[in-house]
């Protein structure tokens, strides 16, 4: 056995120390930042996925976290893959093109005038958005928009709510 039973935390940072000496090997310094940033756009995605998760709705983490891994995985495509372009900020409109496509989706009509999934498909467009801030390295704006996002995503209907407690006399 190559570490004792009790000390699996030495087994830990050995596994690490490998990876890390393997992946600094095999990947440059310029594919470990986007990985970084992919995985951060994930991360972000899966915040905002994990509160409308939270009030029972269908699009949730994985969607979300799909949506802005995607939106700064094609970010970082348009600005390293194509050095020499004079526009790169066009995949970047096209992304947003396309989210409203998928965000189109996720909205339709039920009897009469109730309009369902807009609250959902503007969280997949501002998720795209983050993703995009992410890969131009807008760490700290994308952190904020996303504690913004969970935040305004946790409070649901706050003019219905407000609307009952004064009809039951809560107020």
């Amino acid at each position: 056995m190559l570490f004792p039973k009790g000390n699996r935390y030495l087994a830990f940072i050995f596994i690490l120390t490998l990876l890390s000496s393997i992946m600094s090997i095999v990947l440059s310094a310029l594919e470990l930042d986007v990985l970084f940033r992919v995985l951060i756009a994930a991360f972000f995605g899966f915040m905002i996925g994990i509160e409308r998760k939270g009030g029972l709705r269908g699009a949730g983490p994985r969607t979300f976290s799909l949506i802005c891994m995607g939106s700064s995985l094609f970010a970082l495509i348009s600005v390293l893959g194509f050095p020499d372009s004079p526009e790169p900020e066009r995949i970047a409109a096209q992304i947003v093109s396309g989210i409203g496509f998928i965000g189109a989706g996720v909205i339709w009509r039920q009897r009469g005038d109730i309009i369902h999934g807009i609250t959902t498909a503007a969280a997949i467009w501002v998720s795209a958005a983050i993703g995009i801030a992410v890969a131009l390295g807008w760490f700290f704006l994308s952190f904020s928009v996303t504690l913004v996002v969970m935040l305004i995503l946790s409070r649901g209907h706050p003019v219905r709510e407000a609307k009952e407690h004064i009809v039951h006399g809560l107020y």
